[in-house]
């Protein structure tokens, strides 16, 4: 920490929108109804354009079904239990280095291959993979449910220390 700040590893805008996108279409997946891109933007507070950017990646990736119209709108490709984190990201960022000395076309570093971090920031990028490849859509989705609000509020700091 440097003056009371805490510096973190940065999840692009991109993905935490599409992640926010995907537990609307979970949740509207129970219900079997098409959810129109408005409809997503209103409810995450995100940018229309920006959201139909995602939408578009998803999309593309097979992981979201789009239909133009009338009634038209979103859904999920599959079931929210059988698409992962992992594979939202692929779609919207492709593969997250926690540090630029990891990306395969990146040698600018003066200890590219010679320094002992690397193997230190590849182990948490490798912990990142995990936890994202075995996190679902309809994970997400149930955590998000349990924090209706008006019922409680939980603080960041009570989230990083439960188990």
């Amino acid at each position: 920490r440097v003056e009371g700040r805490a510096h973190v590893l940065k999840v692009s805008q991109k993905l935490e929108y599409a992640m926010r996108a995907m537990i609307e279409l979970a949740d509207a997946t129970h219900e079997g109804v098409l959810v129109p891109a408005r409809e997503i933007a209103a409810r995450q507070q995100i940018p229309l354009r920006f959201l139909e950017q995602q939408l578009g990646a998803l999309s593309r990736s097979g992981l979201v079904e789009s239909f133009r119209g009338g009634g038209g709108g979103c859904r999920l490709a599959r079931p929210p239990e059988e698409i992962s984190v992992a594979e939202i990201a692929d779609a919207i960022e492709g593969q997250i280095f926690p540090m630029f000395c990891l990306e395969p076309s990146d040698h600018t570093c003066f200890q590219d291959s010679q320094c002992g971090l690397q193997g230190f920031w590849a182990d948490v990028a490798r912990a990142v993979q995990a936890v994202f490849a075995e996190t679902t859509v309809a994970d997400l989705s149930a955590r998000h449910r349990s924090m209706t609000p008006g019922l409680f509020l939980v603080s960041p700091e009570q989230l990083l220390t439960r188990p």
